[in-house]
């Protein structure tokens, strides 16, 4: 698949962690759908047993984040998310 990045650090994450988010620290019984709005505002944050947004140092600077961020607010849907980013 390809890669979503984390609105906050900017760390990529495979957009395919959103089906299955408690195999990678997520808790159980999140649909896809709750998953990805849980990312929109969490970020990598979403990985966790309690979700809360990322606070993790940047790997992008602020342009490539301000680009992750509006892509994240246009659409609910992480497949349209999908941008050059990098």
């Amino acid at each position: 698949m390809f890669d979503i990045y984390c609105p906050h650090c900017g760390e990529p994450h495979d957009q395919d962690m959103l089906h299955d988010p408690a195999d990678y620290g997520a808790p159980e019984g999140l649909s896809y759908m709750q998953a990805a709005a849980l990312f929109k505002t969490h970020g990598c944050g979403l990985f966790k047993a309690e979700p809360s947004p990322c606070k993790a140092p940047a790997v992008l600077d602020e342009d490539q984040l301000a680009q992750i961020q509006a892509g994240i607010e246009i659409s609910e849907y992480p497949d349209e998310w999908c941008l050059d980013y990098v």
